[in-house]
Formats: structure tokens, C-alpha cells, sequence
């Protein structure tokens, strides 16, 4: 006997390849990047002049100031130069609540770099600030900028056959399926983005997955007969499967206003953006295929780009 199943029909999606096409990045970037590189190789060669000429504290202070700018050149060049990765660099991990999704991790450069300059600015000012109590407020201000950076690291998105869950650089979200009207690239502040707009979730019958099997009063199932063998034939679409608990969107508190809509930030990602925006268009357009976004399987259809 051969079973015959109707296999789930997939919607297929435009894989536009450079949807921030027209995102460019704003002057004053370039134009840091230059003036901080400057200064810090005019600040090197003041380090230099001094040690060569016995003072040591001012070689010491040009070197800090050095080794300061010098990130800070390294960030924005950073920004400036790679405006975003490439790659296919993804996983099957976990969530916050054990849920294994198919994720894409954060960029560990990016980490370090905005990291590292605002550490050494703090240090430099709680130092300055023994002498001029002012800058203590301005290190208060860049430790906390460190806090909330490091707050959440190492940031990540993960799509789970429920929902999107987002760990960002200011706030930790989960936003099921239901509730994401749709994946659109966008630009925020001359950051391209992807944003999921947020709707209120839909009820559970309009939008679980269903799956049928034949039953022996069901007129679409055929069985053999002893003179006449004949296949039984399956209609995935008749009966429903039960129902479990519908997913609700959850948020972790923060210091920020959240809103329902995920924002992605594309400099942060360790991936190429093009292929998680491809991504989640896919797996928000085929519902019947989001079981495997805990698999391998999902890994695999990204990577190939298999959008059918």
C-alpha cells in the first residue's frame, strides 16, 4: 500500500538584492572618520617628539590620547568602510524561554570597538576627574553607555516556528508570527534597518497550522479493494490538528520605551542582511514551514537560498 500526501505549498518571495539601495551613509561619518584619524597621527607624532625629548608625562598623556582616538577612528572607519557584513553566518540555538530557532548573531567587531573606545574614554575621564571634578559627570554618562551596550551582549535574532525573538542592543523582545503584519527594509537615521511592524495577534483559528489524515468516512480516502488494488490518497487540508497554546509577545524591561515593532539595526548583524531579510520574508509568508526553523533544515534552506 502507498500513502500519497499533498505536500504543504509554499509561497514564493522577491529576493531583491540590494533593497538599501538608496540608504546612504550621512557626510558628517566620513568627515569624523577623516578628522579623527588626523588628529590621532598628529597626536602619535607629538608622543613621539615628546619621549625623544625626555618628557615623559607628556608622551604618556599623548599616548592615552592616542590610543583613545585611535578606536574611535577604528569604530567609525568601521561604520564607514563595512556599512554591513556578508557572510551566511548562522545557527540553531536556544531563547530565553529554551525554544530552538534558527539565529544570526551579532557582529563581535562591532562589539569591541564601541566597547573598547568607550571604556578607555571612561577610564580617561575618572582620571582627569581627580583634578577636574566636572569630567566625572561625563564619565558617569560613558559608563552608562557601556552598561546598556554590554547589558544585552552578545545580541542576537532568532526565528522559532512561534515567533521572532530579538536581543538588541537596547532592549530583549519576543513577537509571535501572528502578530508581524510584515518584513520591510527601512532607514532609520541614515541606519538601514528591517523593521516588523507589530499588530495585535490574531485569533488561534486563523492562524495555526493544520494537517489531515484520512479516516474511513472521509470521501477523499480510498482504500483497496481485494480485486483492485488502489492507492489511499491523504487531503492535508480538511482535518485540523489540535490546537496548542498561541505564543504572546513578551518584552524584558528596560530603562527605554519599547515598541512593539522590531527593529534591526543591519551594522550589528554578523550576517549578510540581505539574506535574514530573505529569511524572514520566507518563513513569514509559509507558515507550513516554520516547524523547521528548529532544524537544521532551516540552516540549510537559508544558506542555499531555497525560497521555494
Amino acid at each position: 500500500m502507498t500513502l500519497y500526501f499533498d505536500l504543504p505549498r509554499t509561497t514564493p518571495i522577491t529576493a531583491d538584492p540590494s533593497p538599501w539601495r538608496d540608504c546612504r551613509p550621512s557626510p558628517r561619518l566620513a568627515q569624523a572618520t577623516v578628522g579623527s584619524g588626523v588628529v590621532a597621527v598628529l597626536l602619535l607624532a607629538a608622543a613621539v617628539w615628546s619621549a625623544i625629548a625626555g618628557d615623559a608625562g607628556a608622551a604618556l598623556a599623548c599616548g592615552i590620547a592616542v590610543l583613545l582616538l585611535g578606536h574611535l577612528f577604528g569604530l567609525l572607519l568601521n561604520l564607514w568602510v563595512r556599512p554591513h557584513n556578508t557572510g551566511d553566518r548562522m545557527r540553531i540555538t536556544r531563547i530565553d524561554d529554551g525554544t530552538p530557532g534558527l539565529t544570526f548573531g551579532y557582529s563581535r567587531r562591532l562589539y569591541y570597538w564601541y566597547s573598547a573606545f568607550l571604556t578607555l574614554l571612561t577610564l580617561a575621564q575618572a582620571a582627569l576627574a581627580l583634578r577636574t571634578p566636572p569630567l566625572a559627570v561625563g564619565a558617569l554618562l560613558s559608563a552608562s553607555a557601556l552598561y546598556v551596550l554590554l547589558r544585552h551582549a552578545p545580541g542576537r535574532l532568532a526565528l522559532t516556528p512561534d515567533g521572532v525573538y530579538h536581543r538588541g542592543i537596547r532592549t530583549e523582545q519576543f513577537v509571535p508570527w501572528q502578530s508581524i503584519r510584515e518584513v520591510v527594509p527601512d532607514e532609520q537615521a541614515r541606519i538601514p534597518v528591517i523593521t516588523l511592524p507589530a499588530a495585535p495577534a490574531a485569533s488561534p483559528s486563523a492562524t495555526s497550522a493544520s494537517a489531515t489524515f484520512p479516516s474511513a468516512a472521509s470521501p477523499s480516502a480510498t482504500f483497496p479493494s481485494a480485486t483492485s488494488p488502489s492507492a489511499v490518497s491523504a487531503d492535508l487540508s480538511l482535518v485540523a490538528l489540535p490546537e496548542g497554546p498561541v505564543p504572546t509577545a513578551r518584552v524584558r524591561p528596560s530603562l527605554f520605551r519599547t515598541s512593539d515593532c522590531v527593529t534591526i539595526q543591519i551594522p550589528w548583524l554578523a550576517a549578510d542582511p540581505v539574506l535574514v531579510l530573505q529569511t524572514l520574508r520566507w518563513y513569514h509568508a509559509n507558515p507550513a514551514h516554520r516547524f523547521e526553523l528548529s532544524f537544521q533544515i532551516a540552516v540549510d534552506r537559508a544558506r542555499h537560498r531555497t525560497w521555494h
